[in-house]
C-alpha cells in the first residue's frame, strides 16, 4: 500500500502512534498540531492510503542557526550565525518499521530543505539523533558529525549541496 506524506492536521488519526519513544508519541499525540497552527514548527505525517489515515510515522523540521560553524570547507570564513534547517523530530510507528516508511519520511524532509534553500539562505539540514544507534541510518545518506569545540556530541547535518543531490535523484 503507498505512503502518502502530507502536512498535519485534524483528519489525521494520532492516538494509537507507538514508535517505542515516548516523548516522541506525545509529541505527535499532543502537541505537534498546535505548534504547526502557530508556526512554531512544521510537522509532516506519513500515512498509508487508506480513509482512515492512521499515522504511520511523522518528522518535524524547524529553522535552526548555526552559531559555531561546521568544519566545512564552505563555511570556515564566516563567523557568524548560518541559516540551516533542523530535522527536530522523526519518528515511525512500530507497526512500520522496516518498511522504509523512515527512509521516504527523510527523503522528503531533504527534500523540503531544498525548497527552503530556495527562497531563504540556508547551509543544509542538521539532527540531533536521539541515541548514537541511529546514526548509521542517518549516514548512509550523507549525513556528517558537527565537528564543534566544545566537544563531541550526536549532531549530524546534510550540507545543501548533498540535500540538492538527493533532491534530484528522488525527481
Amino acid at each position: 500500500m503507498p505512503v502518502i506524506i502530507e502536512e498535519i492536521s485534524r483528519s489525521h488519526d494520532r492516538k494509537a502512534f507507538n514508535c517505542g519513544i515516548p516523548e516522541l508519541n506525545q509529541f505527535l499525540q499532543q502537541q505537534a498540531r498546535q505548534k504547526n497552527k502557530k508556526q512554531l514548527s512544521k510537522t509532516w505525517v506519513a500515512c498509508f492510503d487508506s480513509p482512515s489515515k492512521t499515522s504511520t510515522g511523522y518528522y518535524t523540521l524547524t529553522g535552526y542557526t548555526v552559531i559555531t560553524p561546521p568544519e566545512y570547507k564552505d563555511y570556515t570564513r564566516y563567523p557568524h550565525p548560518l541559516n540551516a534547517v533542523k530535522l527536530a523530530r522523526l519518528a515511525v510507528d512500530v507497526t512500520s518499521q522496516e518498511k522504509r516508511v523512515g527512509e521516504r519520511l527523510l527523503v522528503d524532509a531533504v527534500c523540503r530543505t531544498v525548497l527552503v534553500s530556495e527562497q531563504i539562505s540556508t547551509i543544509g539540514l542538521f539532527v540531533d539523533p536521539m541515541t548514537p544507534d541511529v546514526i548509521p541510518f542517518y549516514r548512509q545518506y550523507g549525513f556528517l558529525p558537527v565537528e564543534s569545540k566544545k566537544g563531541a556530541g550526536l549532531e549530524m547535518w546534510l550540507p545543501i549541496k548533498t540535500c540538492e543531490e538527493i533532491f534530484n535523484a528522488a525527481l
